[in-house]
C-alpha cells in the first residue's frame, strides 16, 4: 500500500469516527441535529460556518463539494450603469 493511500484510508477511518456525545449535545445546542453524527459532519459544520462568516475559500470549497464548480467557471457580464449625478 503506498503512503498517500494508507494516509487516505487513516483520514477516512478518523472522519467516519462517531461524535462523543458532549460534541454532539454542543451541536444540537447550536440547532444542528444529526442521524449519524460523525467527525465527517462536525468538519463539514465547521466548513458551512466558515462559509456563513463570509471566508471566499470556505465558499469555494463548499460550491466544489456540491458540485456547484468553482467561482472561475462561472462567466457573467457585468454592466456599471453611471447615471447617478452628486
Amino acid at each position: 500500500m503506498k503512503k498517500s493511500e494508507e494516509l487516505k484510508s487513516i483520514l477516512c477511518a478518523l472522519l467516519n469516527e462517531r461524535l462523543s456525545q458532549r460534541e454532539v449535545q454542543s451541536l444540537k445546542d447550536e440547532g444542528f441535529e444529526m442521524k449519524k453524527p460523525t467527525r465527517k459532519a462536525a468538519v463539514m459544520i465547521a466548513l458551512y460556518r466558515k462559509a456563513a462568516s463570509g471566508d471566499l475559500s470556505a465558499i469555494k470549497e463548499m460550491r466544489n463539494i456540491l458540485g456547484e464548480g468553482s467561482f472561475e467557471a462561472v462567466q457573467r457580464t457585468v454592466t456599471i450603469i453611471d447615471d447617478i449625478s452628486p
